[in-house]
């Protein structure tokens, strides 16, 4: 099975910045000959701080018609970019504040093969961290995550895979499949931060072995990242070999979705540089 059907968050017009999240995704739509869902918030602040009941009525249904008319320009310039395209698309705005509308968006991309997010910008979005804690843990479905410094469309020759031989590695490969069956090169990278125990194992071997049965052109790498961390030493191999995708399991350290983020995978949500493609 391919990627054939993706789900985007799309950016409210009045953002500071347009997210690089929509552009990636209809590239990435063209190349798999999928259909891009583009999905836009429609809130007013002082309605989702629960201001409402003390607010006048008429001002209430002002502010949301202006929130809506605003998500509705927004999902009409993405269509038309779809469209310039030749992706076939359609829209949704939805209604509520943050946590609300990553609850929404979770659902909905639970009938998606993969749903595409923007990075959380440095100065920290409620909502973005909201809605990719949701797609992750809430979605049963991958998400991938655009840097906000990206540009250009979305590229697949050179992927490389976090791999530490875990569930959620494992369920991202398996996940990504489609996307490294149109790589030119894959890297399956292993990060220690402990001497090895056992001299002659070669970690990523057994996964290299799997993915070269399916006809891929795999290279297996160890970085050590006793000196530096797990999310340095990848970021690090990512910046000098020229990656276009991260494949990584997302991790968690409880069952309670706010606490949830390990520090690999914050480490990368934070500083990344590249796409990731992340599964739970």
């Amino acid at each position: 099975m391919g990627i054939k059907d993706l789900v985007v968050y799309v950016a409210a017009e009045d953002e500071r910045r347009r997210s690089p999240a929509t552009d990636y995704a209809i590239s990435l739509a063209a190349k798999m000959q999928a259909h891009v869902t583009g999905v836009a918030p429609s809130y007013v602040p002082a309605l989702s701080a629960g201001l409402e009941v003390q607010l006048p009525a008429d001002f209430v249904a002002e502010q949301q018609a202006r929130a809506d008319a605003t998500a509705l320009e927004s999902l009409r310039r993405f269509e038309e970019e779809a469209r310039r395209a030749d992706v076939f698309c359609q829209h949704e705005a939805l209604r509520g504040g943050p946590a609300d509308f990553a609850d929404a968006f979770a659902r909905r991309a639970r009938t998606a093969d993969c749903a595409v997010l923007p990075q959380d910008p440095r100065n920290g979005s409620r909502l973005i961290a909201s809605l990719i804690e949701a797609v992750l843990f809430d979605s049963g479905r991958p998400a991938l995550v655009v840097p906000y410094i990206y540009r250009g469309e979305a590229k697949l020759d050179k992927i490389m895979i976090a791999w530490d031989g875990g569930r959620q590695a494992a369920r991202a490969v398996h996940d990504a499949m489609p996307l490294l069956q149109r790589s030119k090169s894959i890297k399956v990278v292993t990060v220690v931060t402990s001497r090895p125990q056992a001299e002659n194992a070669v970690p990523g071997a057994d996964l290299a072995t799997h993915l070269a049965r399916h006809g891929l052109n795999v290279e297996i790498e160890t970085l050590d990242a006793r000196e530096i961390g797990i999310a340095a030493a990848m970021l690090s191999y990512v910046a000098d070999s020229g990656i276009d995708l991260v494949v990584m399991g997302a991790y968690a350290h409880s069952r309670l979705r706010h606490l949830v983020l390990g520090g690999a995978t914050s480490g990368m949500l934070e500083s990344m540089t590249v796409p990731a493609f992340m599964s739970h």
